[in-house]
């Protein structure tokens, strides 16, 4: 089986998670060579021609659009590429399903965000002098009603709304090609998302559209971006051998699965059937039979936003906190049923006290799965197309590298818990005193050898807790892919000394 992949951009979670989580079930990923460098985009001729080279050979495709037409995410909120040059850039679509008909095409395309804050990080440079009032701006405009410029420059008003109009006529004409049959599936994704905002209004304007085209089983919107290709995987996968895996849903907390995550527009129960639709699954209620009973790890409402900013200490890391979850999944096993643990209790990073009381228990990973990183949709979308692999390698239509995904997931565990809920927030912590800004990328060029040791050093506790858990010796390093703090990326080498 062999797919082409076009990421979202070149980060780790975007492009390696994929390549790692097929290549542990036996799926060949065919992927270009080249990519670009956050803000600096791909050549996106060369991914045109690299896909037409390339589809002949393949089964499926998952394909970024936002990297196809603008050459990744952050170009495709800077560019100033007409709106008729990307239609002409969608047509490459048509030649490669006329070349190969028998390919199936499953893309994902991005409402762009419209963040809170003032920074041009990832956004128009006028962002860092406008970005939190062109939010409030875009949020009166969603309502309707009492619209405030707050005295924003016209010029900076019309450029906002003409990048809206573009991403939203660019959208269209994605679905216009489901309806032609070019695109088999397509996930339209809602970057950064929030209540009341300009993202949540296009995107109902777009469901519109996808409802009276009649494309509802062939078009989904939902919050998430990071994830998309992990679930279009798995929802290409499941259409593929007719099967819809049924998903049973255990909350930590029931009573608070309606409270909406950071960065989200929907509640937490809505996000998370829509990531169950979007990876293929279907959820059942509690009293039905399942295949993979998911656990989330939700949040209360008094609880801390961010992983960094949890309660580290021992005292109040509650053995009995998560006992039920032991026993779900003691019961899974028991029942030979995948268990997958989304952990969304905080954004940016796991829960500790979840990570360790997994880490005591012996854990079949082929079985078993674990996420909790970044936002709500990018953890619960991966866990479910993670699991919905296993199901089917369960089934005997995959087949399992136990080695490989072995390795996956202590990478997901030592990025999630080690770096993300904790070492990073040492790192910036470090940067500061050095006068760093932490943010930008390429920020840490001059210092990024320390950076790495820095980082390699303050895991190991982790990794060693990792190891000791699985019965490995991983070896790891570490990198960062945009040369910044926030994203990295993980190697590990097996020594095949194994642990106890």
């Amino acid at each position: 089986m062999r797919v082409l992949f076009l990421p979202l951009d070149e980060r780790f979670c975007t492009k390696d998670y994929f390549i790692h989580l097929c290549s542990s079930v036996g799926i060949d990923v065919i992927f270009p060579e080249h990519f670009g460098l956050k803000k600096t985009p791909a050549d996106v001729e060369y991914l045109a021609n690299w896909l037409v080279q390339n589809s002949l050979g393949c089964d499926f495709a998952v394909l970024s659009l936002d990297m196809l037409l603008h050459g990744g995410l952050v170009p495709s909120r800077l560019d100033y590429t007409q709106e008729e040059t990307l239609i002409k850039r969608l047509n490459v679509l048509s030649l490669v399903k006329k070349q190969n008909s028998n390919l199936k095409i499953y893309a994902t395309k991005t409402v762009t965000r419209i963040p809170t804050y003032n920074s041009m990080e990832e956004e128009p440079d006028y962002w860092v002098y406008f970005g939190k009032a062109l939010y409030e701006y875009s949020t009166s405009l969603a309502s309707g009603h009492n619209i405030k410029e707050h005295n924003i420059p016209q010029w900076i008003i019309q450029d906002f709304l003409w990048r809206r109009r573009r991403n939203l006529q660019t959208t269209k004409e994605a679905i216009n090609l489901v309806k032609a049959g070019v695109i088999d599936f397509l996930s339209i994704m809602l970057d950064d998302n929030s209540e009341g905002s300009l993202v949540y209004k296009e995107a109902c304007e777009l469901e519109q559209l996808v409802a009276q085209l009649g494309l509802n089983e062939k078009v989904q919107i939902r919050n998430g971006a990071d994830e998309a290709s992990l679930s279009l995987i798995s929802k290409c996968l499941c259409d593929h051998f007719r099967l819809q895996p049924r998903f049973k849903v255990i909350y930590r907390k029931p009573e608070h699965a309606y409270l909406v995550p950071p960065y989200h527009s929907d509640e937490l129960d809505t996000s998370t059937k829509s990531h169950i639709l979007g990876a293929g699954g279907h959820p059942v209620d509690l009293e039905s039979e399942f295949d993979i009973l998911l656990y989330v790890n939700n949040f209360e409402p008094d609880e801390p936003k961010e992983a960094p900013f949890q309660n580290k200490s021992i005292q109040n890391l509650k053995r009995t906190e998560h006992a039920e979850l032991i026993e779900w999944i003691d019961l899974a096993y028991e029942q030979n049923k995948i268990i997958a643990i989304a952990d969304v209790r905080y954004a940016n990073g796991s829960d500790n006290s979840l990570v360790e009381r997994i880490l005591e228990k012996p854990i079949n990973w082929e079985l078993t799965t674990y996420y909790g990183w970044n936002t709500a949709g990018n953890t619960l979308g991966s866990t479910c197309a993670h699991s919905v692999l296993l199901y089917l390698s369960k089934k005997g239509l995959l087949q399992i590298d136990r080695e490989k995904l072995e390795k996956y997931q202590s990478i997901l565990l030592l990025e999630h818990w080690g770096y993300q809920a904790n070492v990073r927030k040492m790192l910036y912590e470090e940067l500061r005193r050095r006068n760093q800004d932490i943010n930008s990328c390429l920020s840490m060029i001059k210092d990024e050898e320390w950076a790495k040791r820095f980082v390699e050093k303050n895991l190991e506790v982790y990794m060693d807790r990792i190891n000791q858990s699985l019965k490995k010796n991983w070896k790891y390093s570490v990198f960062f892919p945009w040369h910044r703090p926030f994203e990295i990326g993980i190697v590990l080498i097996d020594t095949k000394q194994v642990v106890g």
